[in-house]
């Protein structure tokens, strides 16, 4: 039985994202727990950003998902192989030639046989920039600490050969060392070239960066750069980089650091850094906003937003709840851990333990409750455990006039996005009082041809229709809609604005 979730992709939510229908890398996600094969909820699912449309399907996949999950797909979207850091897995669903052993190691001897590789975000499948048929996998190997538990590291590549096997792909070369030691996970950016792409991997509780490239050479060791200061926490957490590639930040369990970053020279300058709270709890996932004003990082109680505008960096609230939630939360809404972007736009969340749900935050640039965070955003027909995939921004390409841009590769015309303008959208009375909603254009000179959409907390359109917006207060009939909290957008020509709307009569 196929479950179809459908959702509305919001062009601000992701300034580099094209429209769907383009090569999309990162639109299969492969998840699912499997430990106890005919238990409840356990099983293999696809979740498919396609079209309009979140596409969750159970399926078969032969293999168990504990933390660690790499996918790669061609240009038309279809599935060329996938691994849990354990083996690697072609479109049959059937084990590679020579895909087997990843990892090597104590952990990959005691979770491989029963469950997957348990690094979160801890692999990641590229295609190499100089042989079409050719794909490099980073993986990020674990080991067993008493005190911290797992620690990562090394860090490996493999390379996969899609010609071999008939085309259903062999690997060529397996588990080559690139760093050795105690590490955190790594992180990826597209060089200001367009065509390669930046790999960094701290060294765990310092301030040192590892920093590699893989270009038409291969994986290259560039150098080390030393910068900021050390993190001192007892538990790892995530890094990432920001959509545009300009910034990179490092979460850990006391400390988190953001820098600059140059696309051209693989550098960090600019370190800024601030506390978290004590007690906290890593949870292993970092991301910033669309337009890399915002951090957004998982503590195993909550999430925490910073807004990178700020001097020092400070905190926002953690999320101890969804802004929306049911009538019996539970402990699950809290327990979270790694964030990935998906085509859609959207930010999701995973959990630390197992549960049938993604956490899942729409509006990850705007203000306050208008990020619209749901604990239970995505329903998923199986138990998966802190799998999420990484992607890179695989929509990321020539840092534009810049020294290093000297191959021509030039963003596609249908993957830029211009920016919408930024307008306040007032609401009132809010409640609704008589089922009119008036809202205030004033303070835009956009009157004219617009959309209005109202949206459930489920994401679904109920009201929709084109206007002619006048320059001041506006009026919306809402009579007949149920008591409950909604989504109120408006776009017009140049500019896009939401707020939350609340019907209690």
């Amino acid at each position: 039985m196929m479950m179809k979730y459908a959702y509305l992709t919001f062009v601000f939510a992701f300034s580099l994202l094209p429209a769907y229908g383009q090569y999309q890398p990162d639109a299969r996600w492969p998840l699912g727990a499997v430990e106890f094969p005919g238990a409840p909820y356990s099983g293999n699912a696809w979740v498919r950003f396609e079209n309009d449309s979140v596409v969750v399907e159970p399926v078969d996949l032969n293999m168990n998902f504990e933390a660690t999950v790499a996918v790669a797909s061609d240009t038309a979207g279809n599935i060329l192989f996938y691994s849990n850091g354990c083996n690697i897995y072609n479109v049959d669903k059937e084990l590679m030639t020579n895909g087997d052993g990843l990892n090597p190691g104590t952990m990959s001897d005691q979770f491989c046989p029963f469950f997957g590789y348990p690094v979160p975000s801890g692999a990641v499948a590229l295609p190499h920039p100089d042989h079409p048929t050719r794909w490099i996998v980073l993986h990020l190997g674990a080991g067993y600490d008493p005190v911290r538990k797992i620690t990562y590291g090394p860090l490996y590549f493999s390379e996969i050969d899609m010609a071999g096997d008939d085309g259903k792909g062999s690997v060529i070369n397996k588990n080559n060392l690139l760093v050795d030691g105690d590490v955190e996970s790594f992180a990826m950016t597209r060089h200001g070239n367009g065509r390669d792409w930046w790999v960094v991997t701290p060294e765990f509780n310092s301030n040192k960066y590892f920093i590699h490239l893989l270009s038409p050479t291969g994986v290259s060791f560039i150098g080390i750069q030393t910068i900021g200061d050390p993190m001192g926490c007892r538990r790892m957490g995530a890094s990432t980089f920001s959509p545009d590639g300009s910034r990179y930040a490092r979460a850990g369990s006391c400390h988190l650091v953001v820098m600059d970053f140059d696309r051209c020279s693989g550098t960090f300058n600019n370190p800024l850094g601030t506390g978290v709270p004590p007690y906290t709890l890593a949870g292993g996932g970092a991301a910033f906003s669309p337009d890399s004003r915002w951090l957004y990082t998982t503590a195993q109680l909550g999430i925490y937003r910073i807004n990178l505008e700020d001097t020092p960096l400070e905190l926002d609230s953690v999320f101890r709840r969804p802004f929306y939630f049911d009538e019996y939360p539970r402990l699950y809404n809290v327990s979270l851990a790694n964030m990935q972007y998906a085509p859609d736009g959207k930010l999701y969340v995973g959990f630390v333990h197992r549960e049938k749900f993604l956490n899942k935050i729409s509006f990850p640039t705007a203000n306050g409750d208008s990020i619209y965070y749901e604990s239970e955003g995505l329903p998923l027909p199986v138990n998966n455990v802190r799998t999420l995939p990484y992607f890179p921004n695989f929509r990321l390409y020539d840092q534009a006039e810049s020294f290093c841009d000297t191959l021509g590769i030039d963003t596609p015309v249908n993957a830029t996005v211009v920016p919408l303008e930024t307008w306040k959208l007032l609401v009132f009375p809010n409640p609704v009082q008589n089922g009119k909603l008036f809202f205030d254009c004033s303070n835009t000179t956009q009157a004219g041809p617009a959309n209005i959409q109202l949206y459930d907390l489920y994401g679904q359109v109920i009201h929709s229709r084109a206007v002619m917006l006048l320059e001041g207060v506006n009026e919306l009939e809402v009579a007949g809609l149920p008591n409950g909290v909604y989504v109120l957008e408006v776009t017009g020509q140049g500019f896009r604005k939401m707020a939350k709307v609340v019907v209690q009569e």
